[in-house]
């Protein structure tokens, strides 16, 4: 069975995927954050005949993320995703106990398949080496500055609601030259124990000079400072050194799918 969870089951399924921390971090920083009932982010639970919950599906706006058990009912969770008038464009897959989500998905086809490295940073292992560029914690005055800045940030480009929401919700640490964006690094989910790093990005004409590594030690020093352990996944050679000077370690693999409607890719 599957059913479309409330606040009322906030509980189970923040147990459920806390099993999983660092791969389920989106899903519990959802949760702590927005609870089950907004209309931008919604969870459905698949349930066994004894009614335990043995998966969660999540949709953050037109984003899709699955947590598996066994017995997972994947079928009825690829229908919610197709026939749902939002829309996907965007997979986390990473399921546990099937290779991949993705065949039970029949009106969407996969247009990029990013395998990225997932890994994380223990406070003893932390080694806060950098230049010392300018580095500051961006707030809401930052963000007209912020969108332009990720508006050309190539694959890692933002929404303007991208962009909002770690300013009001999480954190975001800019590297300034001469009143300039130079380089960014941000937060998109948080949760009591873990933070999950992203907007990790430098414009071309200014990598090379340690503005990145120096976003990046600010923003950990944040994290750690609160208590939180960040977690991270990259796919770039370069940017997987800078993640291991500052210390982090690889956990294994993390799988980002880009979709587009069977039809619409004709």
């Amino acid at each position: 069975m599957i059913r479309l969870l409330t606040n009322a089951d906030f509980d189970i399924a923040y147990a459920f995927c806390g099993s999983r921390p660092a791969l389920n971090l989106y899903f519990l920083g959802n949760m702590e954050t927005l609870g089950l009932e907004t209309d931008y982010c919604q969870f459905w639970g698949s349930f066994d005949e004894q009614g335990r919950l043995n998966g969660v599906l999540n949709r953050y706006m037109d984003g899709w993320n699955i947590a598996d058990g066994e017995d997972c009912d994947y079928a009825g969770f690829g229908r919610i995703v197709d026939e749902h008038p939002a829309g996907a464009a965007r997979l986390q897959d990473n399921p546990r106990h099937i290779e991949s989500f993705l065949p039970f998905i029949r009106r969407y086809q996969a247009t990029e398949v990013l395998t990225e490295y997932l890994c994380e940073l223990h406070a003893e292992d932390f080694r806060p080496r950098c230049r010392p560029w300018p580095v500051r914690r961006a707030t809401m005055a930052d963000f007209d500055a912020l969108c332009e800045f990720y508006a050309r940030a190539e694959n890692m480009s933002r929404t303007p609601k991208a962009v909002e929401r770690p300013l009001r919700d999480g954190r975001v640490f800019i590297t300034e030259v001469e009143g300039g964006i130079v380089s960014s690094a941000l937060t998109n989910a948080e949760t009591k124990t873990m933070a999950m790093i992203g907007g990790v990005y430098t414009p071309p004409e200014h990598r090379g000079k340690g503005y990145a590594g120096a976003a990046m030690v600010a923003l950990c020093r944040s994290l750690l400072e609160d208590g939180l352990r960040p977690v991270l996944y990259y796919h770039h050679p370069a940017a997987g050194a800078i993640y291991r000077r500052l210390g982090f370690t690889d956990l294994g693999v993390w799988r980002a799918v880009r979709l587009k409607r069977k039809e619409d890719a004709r």
